[in-house]
This record gives C-alpha cells, sequence and structure tokens, in this order.
C-alpha cells in the first residue's frame, strides 16, 4: 500500500518525534501540537488519518475528534487515539467519540505502523466503494432521464400514429359516408317516382349507372380504411417465433419465391446475394415481415409503369457480430427532397394510388424494437434504392 497522509496531534514534541520516526519513511507526516491547530490543518488540508492525544491542554482529543466528525470535509476520516489513557471505560468513551483504534502509550512501533496501515486501507476501501456507488447512482440517474426522455418520445410518436390513423381513416369513412348518404337520397326518389308510375327508362338507366359508381367508390374507399388498419395492425402486431439459428441463402431465396405473384406477373427479377454459409440467430417470422415488406415497397415505387427492373436481397456479415441484410433495386431512386422523411408515419408520395405510408416505419420499428438494430434507406449512387438492416449476428434475448 502507497504511503499515506497522516497528521499527529500531540502537546508533547517528543511523543511527536517518536510517532514520526515510526512513520515517515512510508508516510507524509505532519503535527499539530493543540487541538484548535490540529482541526486549523485538518480544514485546510485534510488529512487520510489523524493519530491524536487526548490529555491536552484546551480542547482535548476527545473535543477535537468530536469535531472532526462534524465537519463534511473531515468526518470520514479516520482518528487512532495514542494514549497513556489505559482503562477499558477511556478506551470505550473514546471509541464511542468517534475513534476507530486506541493505542496506549508507550507504544510499539510495530503496532502502530500495523494499525496506520489498517486503517489507511479501509479508509481507502471505503472511498472506493464509495466513489463507485456514486458512479453507479450517476448512471442510474442518467439511464433513468434517458428512459423517461424515450418514454416521452415513445408517447409522442403514439400521438402522432394515433392522429394520423384518425386523419387517414376519416376520409374514406367520410367519403363512404357522403356516398351512402346520397346513394340512399338516390334509391329514394326512385322508389317515389317508381310509386307514381312516373319512372322512365332512361332515367332508370342514368340511376342505375349513378348506383354503379357510387357502388365502386364506396368499395374502394372502405377497402383503403381497411388497408390503413392492416398497416396500423401491423405497427403493433406480434409476429410470434422465437429466435432460431438462421441459414440465411435459403432463407433469402424462400421469401423471394414466396414473393413470385408480386414480381414475375410485372415483368421484374429477384436475385438472391448471400454467402452459402452465412447465419444468424434471430426471429424468422419478424425478418420475413421485413423483407416482404421492402420488396413490396421497391415494387410499389422503384420503377414507373411499363418499366421492368431488378430487385436484389442480399446479406453479408459486418464484423463477427453483426449482419447486413439488404433489399436494392435499379429502379428510380428516391424522390429529391423526401429521403429525410420516408421513415415518418402515414408520409407518402403515392397517396392517389391508395399507398398509406405505413411500410417503412413498421420496418424501422421492428428492426429496432425486435430485432436490436437499426435501418437505413436511401438512392444509391449509380441509380436505385437500398434499404439496409444493421442487425445483430445473435438477437438479444430479451427483445
Amino acid at each position: 500500500m502507497s504511503g499515506g497522509h497522516i497528521l499527529i496531534v500531540d502537546d508533547d514534541t517528543a511523543n511527536i518525534r517518536a510517532l514520526a520516526s515510526v512513520l515517515e519513511d512510508r508516510h507524509e507526516v505532519r503535527f499539530a501540537t493543540s487541538g484548535r491547530r490540529a482541526l486549523e490543518l485538518a480544514s485546510a488540508d485534510p488529512p487520510e488519518l489523524v493519530l491524536l492525544d487526548v490529555m491536552m491542554p484546551g480542547l482535548d482529543g476527545y473535543a477535537v475528534c468530536r469535531l472532526l466528525k462534524t465537519d463534511p470535509a473531515t468526518a470520514d476520516v479516520p482518528v487512532i487515539f495514542i494514549t497513556s489513557l489505559s482503562s477499558p471505560e477511556e478506551e470505550a468513551f473514546g471509541l464511542e467519540t468517534g475513534a476507530v483504534d486506541y493505542v496506549t502509550k508507550p507504544f510499539s512501533p510495530a503496532i502502530v505502523r500495523a494499525r496506520v496501515a489498517t486503517h489507511l486501507s479501509l479508509r481507502r476501501a471505503n472511498r472506493s466503494l464509495k466513489d463507485e456507488n456514486e458512479h453507479l447512482e450517476a448512471l442510474v440517474r442518467e439511464r433513468t432521464r434517458k428512459l423517461a426522455q424515450a418514454q416521452r418520445e415513445k408517447m409522442a410518436a403514439l400521438r402522432q400514429m394515433v392522429a394520423g390513423v384518425a386523419h387517414e381513416i376519416n376520409t374514406p369513412i367520410g367519403v363512404a359516408l357522403g356516398s351512402a348518404s346520397h346513394l340512399g337520397d338516390r334509391v329514394a326518389a326512385m322508389t317515389e317516382r317508381l310509386a307514381a308510375n312516373q319512372l322512365r327508362r332512361a332515367e332508370l338507366e342514368r340511376f342505375l349507372a349513378s348506383a354503379g359508381e357510387l357502388a365502386a367508390l364506396l368499395s374502394g374507399t372502405i377497402a383503403r380504411a381497411g388497408e390503413i388498419v392492416r398497416c396500423f395492425k401491423g405497427v403493433a402486431a406480434d409476429h410470434g417465433g422465437l429466435r432460431q439459428t438462421i441459414a440465411l441463402r435459403p432463407f433469402l431465396e424462400q421469401v423471394t419465391e414466396s414473393l413470385r405473384p408480386q414480381w414475375e406477373p410485372l415483368g421484374h427479377r429477384m436475385a438472391v446475394d448471400c454467402p452459402a454459409d452465412l447465419r444468424m440467430v434471430s426471429n424468422p417470422a419478424i425478418l420475413s415481415a421485413i423483407l416482404e415488406q421492402l420488396v413490396r415497397n421497391a415494387l410499389e415505387h422503384a420503377f414507373p409503369a411499363g418499366r421492368h427492373g431488378l430487385v436484389t436481397v442480399g446479406a453479408v456479415a459486418s464484423g463477427p457480430d453483426t449482419v447486413l441484410l439488404s433489399v436494392a433495386d435499379d429502379g428510380a431512386g428516391i424522390a429529391e427532397g423526401t429521403a429525410g422523411r420516408i421513415l415518418e408515419p402515414f408520409f407518402t408520395t403515392r397517396r392517389g394510388t391508395g399507398s398509406v405510408g405505413l411500410g417503412l416505419n413498421i420496418v424501422d420499428n421492428l428492426a429496432s424494437d425486435r430485432l436490436g438494430g437499426s435501418f437505413t434507406i436511401a438512392s444509391r449512387s449509380g441509380g436505385g434504392t437500398l434499404a439496409t438492416l444493421h442487425l445483430p449476428a445473435r438477437t438479444p434475448p430479451d427483445l
């Protein structure tokens, strides 16, 4: 153990010299010949340990010890009484005032060295433990703050999501209600004319044509509301399944094959780019849901009508602990000015074609919350779009 900073307090300089000769080869030693001076030195520069005589004029050792223990700067400094008072009652009283040990005069140099070494070691261990506790408490406070912030952000995102759902569903519901009301009025009017034998063939034909248009509008708007609900359920859906070891190449081939009815009739092609021996431990149901959504997103947004393209699903190891899954296309890329918003819920550039704008937001949430990774999507320098999942090779078991 390295030397300590020790304060010797005694009104007898001979005792001070004797103690100093025992300790000064290993420790930094200071001294005071009165209780008042000892308190001044300890307050200005707290020692690591105090060797304190009891019988001193003015403030005796007991009073000095009590005052040291009431000062926050010196409260944890160990005090060892070194005194000629040797009765058990005196020793007990000294310990009650706050001292950690009691050595009687004439003292043994070996005993003094041993007691000093023991209490310096204990104090340093206690200080280290205290510092570690304070560090852990600071970490807990910071972690609590971050969790509270994350909770506030999640609640804000939830409010935004709910508001978006309400807005998106209100539109088709409003159209459907208006269409149904108009159709009901037309039916009532036609019923009255029929009852009065005033209905003409031309009016009936116009009514039937109008009713057909309204029925188609009703069907389309209700289908859109249903699609919004389906996508919204996908945000919070428990995709089930357990972590498994996944051979990625056959897994990706299976995913692309299951999507053949969606890409083949449009004239597109799909490819898999993955090492044959690459594996990861993850939730296959969630991975499949993510990849299917990314492929559908590419088919919907990457290629203008009539243009055929290539969509490549790939995987590669990125160090020993990370796997990169990707879906790339050679299409039009991300429209300028939209890159910063495409992960927002309900943001879409294809609203007129029925796009809800939740697909990529679902992917982003699943990648982070359920797989412990992250998701990025950006235009490729050579054209097209690259969506990348940065995932742990072994999904944490607590997700």
